[in-house]
Formats: C-alpha cells, structure tokens, sequence
C-alpha cells in the first residue's frame, strides 16, 4: 500500500514538472517585466472628506378621526297611531388636530476638497523584451484589467488608490490580484517632479490560477501608470489613454508529492474577485 501510495506521488511530481514552463524550477524566482497599453475610465464619483451634520426643524401637522357607535332610541308613530320606540346604533365621529415640530437631518458636504472616485484600467498586455521571464508564457491576447478606488484631492489630485486586478485571455482567468498605491506624485527619482497629475505608482500581488501557466506561482511588484492625453494642471479626474509598466518578481512554489493540484490552496486564498 506504501509503494502505490509512494508512486502515486512520484507520478504527481513528474506531471507537475512537466507541465512548467522551460526553465521555470521549483523554488525558483523569475523576473515579471510587462507593459499595459489601455485606457483609464471613470465610472463614478462624489464629495470625499467628512460630511457635516445638517438639522432643520418643520412643523408638522397630523389630523385624525375616529368614529363611535352608540344606542340612541328613535321613536316613530305607525299608521294606526300607535307610538313605537327602538334602539338602534348610530355613528358619532370626532376629529382631532395636531401640529408638533419635526426635526430632519442630512449629511452635507459643504465644500469638498477631495473627491471620491471608481475607475477602471483595461489595456493589452506585452512583456519587456530582455527584462521579462513570466508575462512573457502567457498568450499573447493577454490583457490587464483593474477596478480601482481613489480618494484624491480636487487641486492637484493627489490622493491614494486601491483595488483589484486580473489578467485574461478571452475567458480564461490567468491571473487575480489586488493593487495598492498613490496618485498625483512623481516617482521617487532624484530630482524628479514631487507632484504630478497624470502619474500613479504603487505594489501589486496577485497569483497565477490554474489556467494560466505556472499555476501557483505568486507575483509581487510595483507599477507606474502614465495618462499620456493629461498636461497638468488638470480640471476634472485624470482619465483617458494610459501606460502602465510592471516590474517585480514571480515566486515559483516547490512542488509537494502529496498535493497534486498546486495553487488551489493559492487560488482559494487568493485576492478576492471583482
């Protein structure tokens, strides 16, 4: 039972060596290089900041009626003279009137300096000729596509961003991730822009899922956006044609004899979907 059980896992091993991509060993690291080539949109916005609490008091008024029955005798002469007396119900209606003060509240923001903003980032992605070891095994109708979350001031739009990502080819799922960064600051070079409207920069991790190749593998690095059509100062939230670059490492997991479908631990834990 221990031998079958033994080469069970030894076939486990060799399948999944075969199936990684040339020069990709376990526990090894790759360089992930790309280039995104899209188009930033917004898709909504509002008032960021903190709300004031605004309070109005109205006066209300609220009528009401009610109805009681009560017994009344009616009496009435027949035809023959003769005086008869009954009981019967009859409705007796009261109405009533009140007016009272009513107070309403409301979140207001008077004058927002910032703005909440959602956008989405959607462009084809290519690998960095010389630089690139991972992006590079994915089809070539790969793209790259984001939802993210900004809180940016109005006068410069500097502010923070989050979200997630994926990476598909047509409908296979290759790659999901989350992004976390900042916008409308240059990037760290000496002597660079301290500020810049149309830039954003940040990390990413994500993880590559089963169909895409190295299924398992875990992807960390940094980006740089630039929306090519903005010329600073801008008026509205920076959108429009945009160039992103990619630049990190892909963490290839060691293989486990006893687990023959690598990454689905990773695929259940990863970043969750949008």
């Amino acid at each position: 039972m221990k031998r079958n059980t033994l080469s069970i896992a030894l076939a486990a091993v060799t399948l999944a060596t075969a199936n990684r991509a040339p020069g990709a060993t376990p526990g090894s690291l790759l360089k992930a290089s790309g280039e995104v080539a899209g188009t930033v949109t917004v898709t909504s916005s509002g008032p960021g900041g903190c709300p004031t609490r605004i309070c109005t008091t109205n006066l209300v008024t609220f009528s009401h009626c009610f109805t009681n029955w009560t017994w009344q005798l009616v009496c009435t002469t027949n035809s023959a003279g003769v005086l008869q007396c009954t009981n019967v119900p009859v409705p007796i209606v009261r109405c009533f009137t009140n007016t009272f003060p009513e107070l309403n509240c409301t979140n207001e923001f008077l004058s927002p300096q910032s703005e909440t903003v959602t956008e989405q980032l959607s462009g084809e992605l290519s690998a960095i000729a010389g630089c690139d070891e991972l992006f590079g095994m994915f089809p070539s109708n790969s793209t790259f596509e984001a939802v993210l979350r900004l809180n940016v001031r109005t006068n410069d739009w500097v502010g923070t961003q989050n979200g997630a990502f994926k990476i598909v080819s047509g409908t296979n799922l290759l790659v999901i991730g989350t992004m976390t960064g900042v916008t409308g600051l240059g990037a760290p070079v000496a002597g660079g822009p301290c500020a810049a409207c149309n830039h954003f920069q940040g990390t990413l991790f994500g993880s590559v899922v089963r169909a895409g190749p190295l299924p398992g593998v875990r992807i960390q690095a940094v980006y740089g956006g630039d929306l090519t059509g903005i010329t600073c100062p801008a008026t509205n939230t920076p959108a429009g044609p945009v160039t992103l670059l990619i630049n990190g490492v892909a963490s290839v997991p060691c293989l486990n004899p006893f687990n023959c479908f690598e990454g689905s631990e990773l695929e259940t834990t990863a970043p969750a979907r949008y």
